[in-house]
């Protein structure tokens, strides 16, 4: 179980230091030519990524928890 706990922490780790880059690398974009759909959409995939590996995390931890070891 503690090695289960320890994935969940580094999965969470790992994801804040992917959303923190793509992040940075999305703002690092010129988007003088783009048009406002194009940033919609550009700017929204680090903070759905955020909520994916939040989801993955709290999944996988209530799965170590229904299994009881």
């Amino acid at each position: 179980m503690f090695n289960q706990i320890l994935n969940a922490l580094v999965s969470g780790m790992v994801g804040t230091i992917a959303f923190v880059v793509l992040k940075a690398v999305i703002s690092g974009q010129d988007t003088s030519t783009w048009t406002s759909a194009e940033i919609s959409m550009i700017t929204i995939i680090p903070v759905v990524m955020g909520i994916l590996v939040i989801v993955g995390m709290f999944m996988g931890l209530t799965k170590i928890r229904g299994t009881g070891k």
